[in-house]
């Protein structure tokens, strides 16, 4: 049944019930009330939908040879309303199979256009010379593009934290306004 048939039986019932109460000398009121139940194990923060992050002044000088970095700034992002069910997925970069039977599985991606001279960086517009790297709390690269190591989702509220720090690479340093996209990608499993 489409939707278009179901909304003239919804009508049809509407204007006989109304009908019907009309006979009566009554005043009455309808409400057809809808919605939909989706079964989500969290939802994204509407606070982590968007985020400015500021990296300050860089210093050319920090940058100086090809593999110096700067100075990481956390990357946040808040889930809310996670509840007990089971998940798992098979770790793509491990290979290792995470399941839980309390805890939802949350799958990351980390997309954006990467740095020509070092592709697992994240490319800037502006000044040249350094992108950005992305790492996990354990220190550990972010693989743009691939799905991250998934983590398990507490029931309630969750934070996952990343970072992003300037590395320098192999093109010339020039100094300058900078700045960089990067879109995070989750799946529940």
């Amino acid at each position: 049944m489409n939707f278009s048939s179901r909304a003239l039986m919804v009508l049809g019932a509407s204007v006989t019930t109304l009908a019907l109460a009309a006979d009566n000398g009554e005043q009455n009121a309808f409400f057809q009330i809808s919605g939909t139940l989706l079964e989500s194990a969290c939802y994204l923060d509407p606070a982590s939908t968007y985020q400015e992050l500021d990296l300050g002044d860089l210093s050319t000088a920090a940058l100086y040879r090809p593999g110096d970095q700067g100075t990481p700034r956390a990357l946040q992002l808040r889930l809310q309303g996670c509840v007990r069910v089971n998940g798992g997925r098979q770790d793509v970069q491990s290979g290792a199979l995470v399941w839980s039977s309390v805890e939802p599985v949350l799958g990351l991606s980390f997309n954006a256009v990467v740095d020509a001279d070092s592709p697992e960086l994240v490319k800037v517009i502006g000044a040249s010379g350094f992108g950005l790297r992305v790492t996990d709390v354990r220190g550990q690269d972010v693989r743009l593009g691939r799905l991250a190591p998934a983590w398990f989702l507490a029931p309630g509220s969750n934070q996952l934290t990343y970072y992003v720090r300037p590395e320098r690479t192999t093109a010339p340093l020039l100094p300058g306004p900078f700045r960089a996209s990067l879109n995070v990608n989750l799946a529940y499993d």
